[in-house]
């Protein structure tokens, strides 16, 4: 499986790209994110993480996480 470096890398998006803007998202997805410590805001801020990492942040469990890789696929 990707990570999701892998995907934002294979998406040629500017790591400046906000993770609001991903197509498909909605505000239960970013919003933990949003809120995480440190904030998640773009999508360079994701290359550091794994999906453990994410599913760490509380209130982003599975389904959202599937919902952002979706979105950086």
């Amino acid at each position: 499986m990707l990570t999701i470096a892998d995907l934002i890398a294979a998406s040629g998006l500017p790591i400046s790209t906000p993770v609001k803007a991903l197509p498909g998202l909605t505000w239960h997805v970013t919003r933990p994110l949003e809120q995480a410590k440190p904030s998640i805001t773009t999508i360079g801020d994701l290359t550091t993480y794994t999906d453990a990492d994410l599913l760490a942040i509380p209130l982003f469990g599975a389904e959202r996480l599937k919902k952002l890789r979706a979105a950086l696929s």
